[in-house]
Order: structure tokens, then sequence, then C-alpha cells
């Protein structure tokens, strides 16, 4: 049987620095892993044209919309079994597991549906042209069961995480991203003697990389005897109408953030089409960028979620908060640093994406500079919701903050910028930042103020 992971000691300096790292590196590598693998087959269907790469992109972009969706779910869950943790509770982590497999599959199988029966009909309402519509459609048909692998394996990954075990989703993405390579090369062109199949092809590579995932992850955990190989007497815990109940209650507000986040970031970059061609090429390009500089955060900032959770979990305030302040000035250490090193390394961006013309290269060279500049404020504000306020479970004052600054401030001044003002670029990317200048202060003092300090293992 599986040993529920020991609180920390942040007097061991040694054995702290060691499960921070733990923590965080491999979901860092994974977040890196999860950018090169969602550009995969819009890469690899290039050779068949124009139709075939809008079609696997406009599929890619509604599968990533259903992903931030069951993210909502699975960080929910991860929070409780955190807290749970901490609570030496470890029936209660089995429980919540259950609870979010039954609320997951629910949600999914409506989309299951959709995908797999009536894709033909709903994706002509958001593309007018027939044959992106038709490529699109048969991606969507074959992948449909992908939707509940990915929904069951973002569960067991982020409730593995949430023990401490960051490792064994990172193997398991690797081995996805390899053979859904594999499957594109083998598939879409018809290569080592398989058939031809086009855009079909990556689709089937797609569903075939997510089956061998979700293999890799559920076999590892009932191989290994783990605490999270549910029995079905434990499976039947989830249908516990009180523990669904609060489950919603809790994680709804986490959904609706993500969401609301995930619009609104798609809404940035179609808004920016309109200030011109350069203007996209450079976005197309720095978005990259971002993921990947973002991604040790990402990680940082789940491992200060865990090890905050725990400690709110088991009553430990005090280190919650040594905790909050550790990880705040790390942040701060490690963005001098990594912002430092890109301003540097400008030029040798230019080099590696050295098929803009002139004019999209010199406002690429700005933009970064630009980013190095501002990041800061966004990487604070990131580690501080995701890895401190919903360690707590403060998911309500996140979602409301969240939404005010986005959609009453933010987005509505970019908009304006685009269509009324006509400024460059470099203006316009700036402005990208202005959410998160507005939320700064009022996220600080939500800190300050404690109140984020819940207990969420008590009823």
């Amino acid at each position: 049987m599986h040993t529920p992971p020991a609180l920390i000691s942040l007097t061991d300096k040694r054995a702290f620095w060691r499960g921070v790292i733990l923590l965080s590196l491999p979901v860092a590598a994974q977040m890196l892993l999860q950018s090169l693998l969602g550009m995969a087959d819009v890469i690899m269907v290039g050779d068949l044209g124009s139709s075939a790469i809008a079609a696997v992109g406009l599929a890619a972009k509604i599968h990533f919309l259903l992903l931030v969706l069951m993210s909502g779910l699975a960080t929910g869950c991860s929070i409780l079994v955190a807290q749970y943790i901490g609570a030496k509770d470890f029936t209660s982590c089995q429980r919540s597991l259950a609870v979010t497999l039954l609320v997951g599959t629910v949600v999914m199988l409506p989309f299951v549906i959709a995908f797999g029966f009536g894709s033909r009909v709903w994706v002509n309402w958001i593309n007018p042209d027939p044959q992106v519509v038709e490529l699109a459609a048969q991606y969507l048909i074959i992948t449909a069961p992908a939707l509940l692998f990915t929904q069951w394996i973002v569960i067991y990954e982020a409730s593995l995480r949430a023990l401490g075990n960051t490792t064994m989703p990172l193997v398991a993405g690797v081995f996805a991203a390899v053979l859904n390579i594999a499957g594109n090369y083998a598939l879409i062109g018809g290569n080592w003697g398989f058939p031809a199949l086009g855009v079909a092809g990556a689709a089937w590579a797609t569903l075939g990389a997510r089956a061998l995932q979700l293999l890799i992850v559920v076999g590892w955990v009932y191989a290994k005897k783990h605490g999270f190989a549910l029995s079905i007497a434990q499976l039947k815990m989830g249908w516990d109408k009180t523990q669904i109940n609060r489950y919603l209650a809790f994680s709804l507000p986490l959904v609706a953030n993500y969401a609301i986040w995930a619009v609104g970031n798609s809404t940035y970059h179609l808004v920016t089409g309109f200030a011109g061609t350069e203007a996209l090429a450079v976005m197309g390009v720095i978005v990259p960028i971002e993921s990947a500089f973002f991604a040790l955060f990402v990680g940082l900032a789940n491992a200060s979620a865990v090890l905050i959770g725990r400690e709110l979990g088991a009553g430990n305030n005090d280190t919650a908060w040594q905790l909050h302040k550790f990880f705040d000035r790390i942040t701060y250490i490690l963005l001098i640093i990594f912002c430092s090193a890109l301003w540097f390394a400008r030029p040798l961006m230019l080099q590696i994406f050295d098929q803009l013309d002139a004019k999209s290269t010199e406002l690429l060279f700005n933009t970064l500079g630009v980013f190095c500049l501002l990041v800061w404020v966004k990487v604070i504000n990131m580690m501080r919701i995701i890895g401190v306020l919903r360690a707590g479970g403060d998911n309500r004052f996140t979602l409301i903050t969240d939404t005010i600054v986005m959609w009453v401030f933010g987005l509505p001044i970019y908009i304006a910028a685009v269509f009324l003002t006509k400024p460059s670029f470099i203006y316009l990317y700036a402005l990208m930042f202005l959410e998160d200048g507005l939320k700064f202060i009022p996220v600080i003092k939500r800190i300050v103020s404690r109140k984020w300090m819940n207990n969420l293992t008590k009823n």
C-alpha cells in the first residue's frame, strides 16, 4: 500500500530543497513537453496544404479549451488531496479522487458524443470553409474517445503531484510524445509501410498516444498497489451526493476561472490579428518563447501549492506563511536571472527565427525587450495566485479578481487601442501586462490579510 508523504521540514534545508526541486522541475519539463506536443500535429500536417493546417489547428484549439475545463476539475482535486495529506487523512484523498473521476467523466461524456456523432454539423458553425470543416470533423470524430482518456490522465496526474510524485506523470508524457510523433510520421505521409491517412493519420496518432499515456499512468498505480489504485468499493465513494456537491462548490469557481482566462487569452490573440501582419507574425513567434519561460514558474507554483496546502491541512498556518515568503523570494531571484539572460540572448532568438522579414525581426527584438522588463508582474501574480491563494482554496477571490481586471479593464482597453489608436505593436504588447499590474496590489492585500488560510479538511 502507498504510504502518504511526510511534511517537509523547513529546518532540514537539504531535504527541503530536494523536495522543492522534485516537485517543480518534472512539472516544468512536462509543461515544455505539452507545448511541443501541442504543436506536433499542426507542424507535421504542413505538407498536406493550408486546409489541413487550418483544420488541425482548429481542432487543437477546441481540444485546448476542453483541456482547460479538465484542468480546472483536476486542480480542485489536487488542492483537496494536498490538504488531506497534511491532515494525515488518506481515505479522504481517495474519496476526493473518486468524486473527481466521476464528475470528470459525467462532464466529458456529452463532449465525446458531440465530437463522435455531431462534428460535421457544429464545426460548420465556426468555420465557413467546407474542406476545413470536413477535415476538422474527421480529426474530432477519431479523437473523441481521447477526451475521456485525457480527463482521467489529468485527474490522476494532478492527484499524484499533490502527493509529491511528479516524475511518473513526466515519464508517461514522454512515452506519449514519442508515440504521437512516430505515429504522425507513419500515418500522415504513409511511412514505414503504413497507409497514408493524412489528417486522419494525425488523429489516430493522437488517440494512440493518449491511450498509451493513460495505460502507463493507471497501470503504474495498480501495479505498485498505490493508495490511488481504487477498488470498486472505493470508486463507489464518488457517488456520495454530499461529497459531490461539496466538491462542485469548491471546484466550479476554479473551472470558471480557467475558462474565463482561456477565452480572454484567445481574444487577445484574435484582436492582435487586426493590428497587422507583422504584429501577428511576432505574436506567433513570441508565444512559444513565453510558454518556455513560464514553464519553470508553473512548476514552482505547483511545488508551492502542494507544500503550502499540506501545511494548511495540518493546521500549521505559520509554516504556510514562511513557505509563501520563501517562494516569493526565490521567484524574484529567478526572474532577475532569467530576464537578464533573455535580454542578452535576444540576438540569438533572432537567429533562431530567421524566417521573419527585416521589419518583423526588429519588432521581435524590441518586443522581447518589453517582455523582459514587464514579465515579472505576470509571474509574481501567477505564483501568488496558483501557489498561495489556491493552496488555501481561495477560489472565489481569484475568480472575481481575474474576471474584473481582464474583462472590465484589460481587454476593453486593448481592443480600443487596436481599433482606435493603431499604435506600434510594442505598445500593444505592453498593454497585455496591464491587467496583471491592476491586480498586483489586490493580490498582495489578500495574501497579507491571511484570509486565504483555509483548512479545507474540516467541513
